[in-house]
C-alpha cells in the first residue's frame, strides 16, 4: 500500500480490499500507542477518505460516505431554520454567524457555506471556541508552511482563506500533525476529522464536547446507550458529560420538532428555489 500511495496509483476497491485485510494489524498500531507520524508512514490510506472510510466502517458500523453526506445537508436546513426561531441569550450568540452564512452565500452565490455554517452554528449554540476545530491559514499556505505548534493537538480542519464558510482549500491536522494535505470538500473534511476520534481512539476534547457529541448522535446516528467519549478531566469531568448531554437533548428535540411541524403544513424550514444542493 506504500508503493500504492507513493505512486498516486489508487483503485477505491483495492484501497478497500487491502485495508480490509490489514485491519486488524492496524488496530494493532494504534491501540498501542503508536505515534501519529509513524501511523500515517506505515498507514498513508487511513489519512485518505477511502481508506478512512474501510476503517471506519470495520470498527463502528458506519458508512462515512453516501447517506451520512446526504444527512449533513438535510440537517442544515432544519437547524439553520431552528437557530432563525432562538429569541434568548443564544440568539445573541448565533446571530452574528447567521449574519455571516448570509453573506457568504450571497458573495459565492451558492448555498454552500451552509454546511461550515451549521457546525459554527452549533459551537456557538453551545458556548464552545471554534478555533479547537478550525485552524486559519493564509490562502497561500503551503502543508509545510502551517504553524503546527499553534495548532490544536485533538483533530483539527485547518482553513485557507479569510472565511471558513467560503474556504476552497482545507486540511485536516491530528497531534499537530498536518495529515491530510490537499481537501476542497468541507464535507469530506468533516465526516474525516470525526472519524480520525474514532479511528485513532482520540476521545472528544471537553471544550467541544457538546459540538461532536451532537454531531455523533444527530448526524452519523451514532447512539451508544450508556457513556460519552467526551474525555474526563479532575475536578470538570461531571461537567463537561452533564453538559454536553443535557445539551444535545434539549438542542436536538426542537429542531426535529420544528421540522416536522414544518413538514405537516407542507411547508420547508428556509423556502426558496435553491432549496436542495
Amino acid at each position: 500500500m506504500k508503493t500504492m500511495f507513493r505512486e498516486r496509483n489508487w483503485d477505491t476497491q483495492i484501497i478497500t480490499k487491502k485495508m480490509m485485510a490489514t485491519y486488524y494489524t492496524q488496530r494493532k498500531d494504534i491501540i498501542r500507542g503508536m505515534e501519529t507520524e509513524k501511523i500515517r508512514r506505515e498507514w498513508p490510506f487511513l489519512f485518505e477518505m477511502p481508506g478512512l472510510q474501510a476503517h471506519f466502517r470495520a470498527l463502528a458500523g458506519v458508512q462515512l460516505e453516501g447517506k451520512s453526506f446526504e444527512t449533513v445537508k438535510n440537517k442544515s436546513h432544519r437547524i439553520l431554520a431552528y437557530m432563525d426561531t432562538l429569541n434568548n441569550e443564544k440568539q445573541r450568540k448565533t446571530a452574528r454567524v447567521l449574519a455571516q452564512i448570509e453573506v457568504a452565500k450571497k458573495d459565492t452565490k451558492s448555498k454552500l457555506p451552509e454546511l461550515p455554517g451549521l457546525v459554527l452554528l452549533l459551537l456557538a449554540y453551545f458556548g464552545e471556541d471554534d478555533k479547537q476545530m478550525f485552524f486559519q491559514v493564509d490562502d497561500t499556505c503551503l502543508p509545510s508552511e502551517v504553524p503546527t505548534s499553534d495548532l490544536p493537538a485533538s483533530p483539527c480542519i485547518i482553513f485557507c482563506g479569510d472565511s471558513l464558510l467560503t474556504a476552497s482549500r482545507l486540511m485536516l491536522s491530528i497531534d499537530k500533525v498536518v495529515v491530510t494535505e490537499q481537501q476542497t470538500n468541507f464535507v469530506e473534511a468533516l465526516l474525516m476529522m470525526f472519524a480520525s476520534y474514532y479511528c485513532l481512539n482520540i476521545h472528544y476534547p471537553s471544550e467541544l464536547g457538546a459540538t461532536l457529541e451532537f454531531l455523533q448522535r444527530c448526524i452519523f446516528k451514532i447512539n451508544p446507550d450508556k457513556g460519552t467519549k467526551v474525555e474526563r478531566k479532575p475536578h470538570k469531568r461531571q461537567y463537561a458529560r452533564i453538559k454536553c448531554n443535557c445539551y444535545v437533548k434539549s438542542f436536538q428535540s426542537p429542531a426535529c420538532q420544528l421540522q416536522h411541524k414544518a413538514a405537516s403544513l407542507h411547508l420547508t424550514p428556509r423556502p426558496g428555489p435553491d432549496q436542495n444542493f
